[in-house]
């Protein structure tokens, strides 16, 4: 392992945004401030896993050497991705980075595939091996065989370069470190111009909400589910750049499990405040949101708000359930006897909204992979529903486009088993020159609708009104 320093920055996206243009970046961090621990980026990955449906994986090396293999994308993931056994002592005091990390994201539509969900929104194009150039995968995921690393806590920062990495990576990134060395632009970022982004327009219009809606109702009473999440898109077109995008949502929107992944076809861009998934030390922890309201336009107000949602029998409720759920979810993976709830309705507070959070906890199973607990509880129960397989049946009935990275998560795995992971809410997907952003919450059988469509439109304003002008219409 090689080690380089470079400067400490508080903020790095003052370092970052000087060397964005490189090809697979991916950016994990907390956005930022006296919060954040640690965080770190990379980019050109030794080798890039799409994952394209029907058991096909396409690899492509950083040569651009491309080979397809099937079979279970985990496995192959574990397989090509061997864990390192470290001891404790040495564990807690060397960087968990130093051997590089495998990173990347799976988007909402593989759950569908992992829970046998025929989808009537993914096309033929899409699901078919019969053209693969560019089709559209359900996971994109690389092997990263070299970190920057920034400590928060120690204050400072460092590049490990891992033993393998190809000559050619290694090249380039000694590189990096000379141009970081030297001193950075240190100006806040540009906010995008509106004219360079057109008015956004939502997929799914309040007749077409209210339709769905009603029809979740119906599904409620009738014992079908106890609640089911029902989002909205939004689509704009724009000229930006995905890094001109993001740098001002960071600003704007800071938030705990924030990630920029530019992948082959697409980039993604979220400031989520959501964990799914973390493993450390062998244990497991999940963190679910369920419930929000919306910052007050003062102290008084924003306090009112707050005490609403503490106070809400509704919003716990909704909260409740999906705890139940994962509990269940990661009790696939746990040592018998070990899940337990740590909190439930923590208030916690956001730039844009107020959030209720619970937390469980449990204790990995023997000879149980980290990338199993993740397969096992995906896509995240707070973005389906329960019972999750016929929530996710209704989702894809009711819903008027696929949701894509949007729900999914974002992940890294070191390679001596630490594991985190997030809910992609608050995400946006450039492609093309489109972007799209979602946003929704759970229906339950005390749902007003007026209420969850106006929520719905209150978790994603402030990132849509950052990037462009928009309007929300009835």
């Amino acid at each position: 392992m090689l080690s380089l320093s470079i400067p400490y920055f508080s903020q790095p996206i003052q370092l970052i945004k000087e060397t964005h243009q490189m090809d697979g970046l991916i950016w994990f961090h907390q956005g930022g401030g006296e919060s954040s621990n640690k965080e770190w980026f990379s980019a050109w990955p030794e080798s890039t896993y799409e994952y394209l449906g029907n058991g096909s994986t396409r690899v492509t090396s950083y040569q651009g050497d491309v080979e397809y293999c099937n079979g279970d994308f985990f496995n192959l993931l574990k397989k090509r991705y061997p864990l390192h056994t470290v001891d404790d002592e040495l564990k807690a005091t060397a960087s968990p980075f130093e051997q590089g990390v495998l990173a990347g994201h799976l988007n909402y539509d593989l759950g569908l595939e992992l829970l046998n969900i025929s989808s009537r929104h993914l096309s033929i194009d899409e699901t078919s091996n019969n053209d693969t150039s560019n089709q559209k995968p359900l996971a994109v995921v690389g092997d990263y065989r070299w970190v920057c690393e920034f400590d928060h806590v120690q204050k400072k920062a460092c590049i490990y370069i891992a033993v393998n990495c190809p000559a050619a990576i290694t090249h380039k990134v000694k590189q990096l470190a000379e141009q970081l060395n030297q001193p950075a632009d240190t100006g806040s970022p540009d906010a995008p111009n509106a004219q360079t982004a057109a008015h956004w327009q939502s997929a799914m219009s309040f007749e077409h909400y209210q339709y769905a809606f009603d029809t979740i109702q119906n599904y409620l009473i009738e014992g079908d589910i106890y609640q089911a999440n029902l989002t909205r898109q939004w689509q704009t077109t724009t000229q930006l750049s995905d890094w001109a995008i993001y740098q001002p949502l960071v600003e704007q929107m800071p938030a705990p499990f924030s990630v920029f992944h530019r992948s082959p076809l697409s980039s993604l861009l979220s400031v989520s405040p959501e964990r799914f998934i973390q493993i450390r030390k062998q244990q497991i922890v999940t963190q679910p949101i369920k419930g929000t309201r919306p910052r007050g336009a003062d102290a008084i107000q924003d306090q009112a708000f707050k005490a609403e949602l503490e106070n809400s029998e509704k919003d716990k409720a909704e909260n409740l359930m999906i705890v139940d759920l994962l509990r269940n979810d990661i009790a696939k993976s746990a040592k018998p006897g070990s899940v337990q709830v740590d909190k439930l309705f923590e208030l916690q507070s956001f730039k844009n909204v107020h959030h209720l959070v619970s937390s469980i906890s449990a204790t990995l199973a023997q000879n149980t992979h980290p990338l199993d607990v993740l397969k096992a509880a995906f896509p995240g129960g707070s973005i389906t529903g329960a019972p999750k397989k016929r929530a996710m049946e209704i989702i894809d009935e009711l819903e008027t486009t696929h949701r894509g990275a949007y729900c999914g998560s974002a992940f890294y795995l070191t390679a001596n088993g630490d594991l985190d992971s997030n809910i992609l809410i608050r995400s946006c997907v450039l492609e093309n020159n489109h972007l799209v952003c979602s946003g929704g919450g759970g229906i339950v059988v005390d749902s007003q609708l007026e209420d969850e469509f106006n929520e719905s439109f209150v978790k994603v304003k402030k990132i849509l009104q950052t990037i462009a002008p928009v309007t929300e219409e009835r």
